[in-house]
């Protein structure tokens, strides 16, 4: 067979030709594909690259929002902008939110296309594109030399690193819905320094330790058959710091706060003990001023839809979520009945009085770093007499250490003593 198709290309040249120019098209064919077929061979053993898109919630963001913090990125000419709200946008409107102070930011990136650049000394470009189709996805590209995944994913990890630390610089504040038995998040509020609230000494510390040695002992509670909760009952006059306290702690530990006023009228008994048992992880159960809602076992006030017994009831039921604590404040302690309070529903007791002297100086402190006068305008102010909020307020108003005194004209003995001294 070979030998007669040999033969009839040796006799018929067109037949010979058209063979040959086919051979040459396919071999021209597959020679303009070589430079492709280098490339991407170069491609996948010498470069690594990365590419994320934003049907990704979460990195996608992260990551645009982390360029802006690189100046290698911000030097480059082509970018683009996008507007972030500084508070929660679910739950309030831009006019909310500067009626409030928070003003919007300009995030910066790079722009659709292709980028060259230097990052921590290492080469990388990026490609930047928008696919649309039944819905836009905007996709970012990166790449380096090299097959080393590590600058890539330190990358990626730091963006992440960044956005979490920017989450966590806020404090999650969730109050009941308006619908159902559930919590929303109701905004995002400024993390409170627990070295802001001056309580009298060792107070700070101990139930910061209590929490913590509670948070890191669940294994115990579980061994012991014991429901993982934890009660608190701070007590004493209004503008002692009992609020303050509860929020700089959950910054501390970053935990949320679950707001619940026991004077809405949407929580009724059934609605407080589904909250209570369905509070967010990690969260701190703030319900103030217990007394003005229940004197001893009756309501305090006709407008509240709570009775006594699902209060005690939602309390007990609380255990039931493991992990959860429960901060109650009252003004007047000795008005709640023992039940509400006894050991098993409140597990930390902490007393918030007036100012003794060492606090009245390191409040002062807090304003005017002058040590003696410190000591000069506790000891003529006198313990038991100003609450922390009272003195603060006075201090903010001060413009420099010699003008605080005057600001507590009320006390008349106090400001002729400063005075003299």
């Amino acid at each position: 067979m070979i030998d007669t198709l040999q033969a009839s290309l040796s006799a018929n040249p067109f037949v010979s030709g058209g063979l040959t120019l086919a051979l040459v098209g396919v071999a021209a064919l597959w020679l303009r594909e070589v430079p492709a077929r280098i490339a991407a061979w170069a491609r996948h053993f010498f470069v690594t690259t990365l590419t994320v898109d934003s049907r990704e919630e979460l990195l996608f963001p992260a990551l645009v929002e982390y360029m802006d913090t690189r100046e290698a990125l911000r030097a480059i000419n082509n970018f683009t902008v996008r507007a972030v709200r500084q508070q929660d946008s679910t739950y309030q409107s831009l006019a909310e939110e500067l009626r409030q102070g928070g003003v919007p930011r300009a995030l910066f990136s790079p722009g659709e296309g292709f980028h060259l650049f230097a990052l921590d000394g290492r080469l990388m470009w990026m490609k930047r594109e928008v696919q649309v189709g039944m819905t836009v996805v905007e996709k970012i590209s990166l790449s380096t030399f090299g097959r080393d995944k590590a600058p890539l994913e330190a990358l990626v990890e730091a963006a992440m690193a960044h956005r979490i630390a920017r989450e966590l610089d806020r404090i999650a504040i969730y109050v009941p819905g308006s619908y159902g038995n559930d919590w929303s998040r109701a905004r995002l509020g400024n993390n409170r320094q627990l070295d802001s609230v001056v309580l009298k000494a060792g107070q700070k510390e101990a139930i910061l330790a209590d929490l913590r040695r509670f948070f890191e002992s669940r294994a115990r509670y579980e061994a012991l058959g014991i429901p993982w909760r934890r009660g608190y009952l701070l007590h004493g006059p209004p503008g002692t710091g009992k609020t303050s306290l509860v929020t700089a702690l959950a910054s501390e530990l970053s935990l949320n706060v679950c707001v619940l006023s026991l004077a809405s009228p949407n929580v009724t008994d059934e609605k407080i003990g589904n909250l209570l048992s369905s509070v967010p992880g990690r969260s701190v159960i703030l319900i103030e001023d217990v007394d003005a809602f229940f004197t001893q076992r009756a309501k305090a006030d006709s407008q509240v839809k709570v009775s006594y017994s699902g209060f005690i009831n939602a309390l007990d039921g609380v255990a039931a979520h493991e992990g959860s604590v429960v901060f109650l404040t009252t003004n007047h302690p000795q008005a709640l009945d023992e039940a509400a309070i006894r050991s098993g529903r409140v597990d930390f007791r902490l007393e918030l009085g007036p100012c003794d002297r060492d606090q009245l100086e390191r409040m002062f402190l807090k304003f005017f770093d002058d040590p003696p006068a410190a000591a000069r305008f506790a000891e003529a102010l006198g313990e038991g007499r100003w609450s922390p909020a009272q003195v603060q307020e006075r201090l903010l108003k001060a413009a420099g250490p010699d003008e605080a005194p005057a600001l507590f004209t009320g006390e008349g003995a106090a400001v002729t003593a400063l005075r003299a001294a």
